[in-house]
């Protein structure tokens, strides 16, 4: 009973520090963020990602939530991950390519906007955007930490393969019994997404109307496709459910989705002199 209330507790305040953290401001007409929101937004991700990781690392206490594959994980698994072995593993199955598909597309961001926008301010805007990216990154994997500590789902290694499972966490010091849902996956698409959004918005912008239609195809493409193959891996290396995946994607879209909307305005500025704003695909409002 009182894991329950605990969890409950933490649910509650959770949903507490992301709305405060949400911009008061819901006309969209300022350009930048205010000193004010850009605390508030900064209060919101270190106080969810603070929570994570207290949940998390009280995890092995928790009952599990959900035991073991659910609907076709089993049969996906098998499909898309293979035979399970002993040394089974990829290149990104580590701490660094967890924080790998962030990094490169960050860099991507940032170059993007200091390089393409013919804008007097872009330096501006370039700095919101890493701000809000980094942000949204933190606000992501402090919601993925919680997941697993409330869910406390075990991986698909010590459900299907226990005997391979111990040989491995002899050797794997990193090795994790919580699985719902990927912190791979929800970074990757979180970035995909966030970057997604921007690069288009300056295509938009930059290129004309019959060269953006020509390319417009292909940063979801690259980016969406790089971030289901690392969604991928993680089923490869038996680390993750395909549900695991799934939800992670979604979370990471949700989060890119809310983070990006936090600019007012789009910020770019056409050839024309005009500034017209991109919406997002989900709009996020709270009031108080």
């Amino acid at each position: 009973m009182r894991i329950k209330a605990f969890k409950t507790k933490l649910v509650v305040l959770t949903a507490c520090v992301l709305c405060s953290g949400i911009c008061s401001n819901n006309s969209f007409a300022q350009e930048y963020l205010s000193a004010g929101e850009v605390a508030a937004i900064s209060a919101a991700s270190v106080g969810i990602t603070y929570l994570g990781v207290k949940v998390r690392s009280s995890a092995h206490d928790n009952k599990s939530l959900i035991h073991g594959p659910i609907l076709f994980d089993s049969q996906l698994q098998r499909l898309l991950g293979g035979t399970c072995r002993e040394e089974k593993t990829n290149f990104l199955d580590n701490t660094v390519g967890s924080a790998a598909t962030p990094v490169v597309f960050g860099t991507i961001l940032l170059a993007s906007d200091l390089s393409w926008p013919q804008t007097e301010d872009k330096g501006k805007l370039a700095a919101q955007d890493m701000f809000l990216f980094s942000s949204g990154l933190l606000a992501t994997k402090g919601i993925t930490s919680l997941a697993k500590g409330l869910v406390a789902r075990e991986r698909p290694l010590l459900c299907l393969e226990p005997g391979i499972a111990e040989m491995r966490q002899q050797i794997d010091t990193a090795f994790d019994r919580n699985s719902f849902f990927s912190g791979h996956a929800s970074s990757a698409f979180f970035s995909a997404v966030y970057l997604n959004k921007r690069l288009r918005s300056i295509m938009r912008h930059e290129l004309t109307p019959d060269e953006y239609d020509g390319w417009s195809w292909a940063p979801p493409t690259l980016l969406f496709g790089w971030a289901s193959f690392v969604g991928w891996t993680r089923i490869h290396a038996y680390r993750h459910f395909f549900s695991d995946v799934a939800a992670g994607a979604l979370a990471g879209f949700l989060v890119a989705e809310l983070f990006y909307s936090f600019n007012d305005s789009d910020l770019i500025t056409n050839s024309s002199g005009q500034q017209s704003s991109s919406p997002p695909l989900v709009t996020f409002r709270f009031t108080f």
